[in-house]
């Protein structure tokens, strides 16, 4: 499992599988991100990865937005799944911030607030440039 330089990975256009709770955990099934080959792990090689779980700890609170319109974020009305497609992800070191789509509808926005993460992958594929 990997716990640092969340930095060097990307979830654009990742696809969300499955979301699971826990005592204040939430894990992640996903398909399709990258990890650069400037992390630690990567072995110098840029990966992509096909199958992996990305799992959040230390979670003390989540906020599921959806959009509308460009002015305000409404209450969600998935909020147990707010999307289906990762287009950005972000990390602070206390929140995880998810933008994206549901159903092919932007925008679903996921706010996790946590401040450990890990990992895991399933399977992955060198990227070809």
């Amino acid at each position: 499992m990997i716990t640092s330089e969340f930095d060097k990975f990307s979830f654009h256009d990742a696809a969300v599988i499955k979301i699971t709770r826990g005592d204040s955990s939430i894990s992640i099934e996903f398909e399709g991100a990258f990890m650069s080959k400037e992390h630690a792990e990567s072995s110098d090689t840029d990966w992509i990865i096909d199958q992996g779980v990305l799992h959040l700890g230390n979670v003390s609170k989540e906020v599921a937005l959806f959009w509308y319109n460009n002015i305000e974020g409404k209450p969600h009305p998935s909020p147990e799944r707010p999307l289906d497609e990762i287009t950005n992800l972000g990390f602070n070191g206390v929140l995880f911030d998810f933008g994206g789509f549901l159903n092919r509808v932007p925008w679903a926005q996921w706010q996790v607030y946590a401040t450990e993460f890990k990992i895991e992958i399933k399977g992955k594929h060198v990227a070809h440039s």
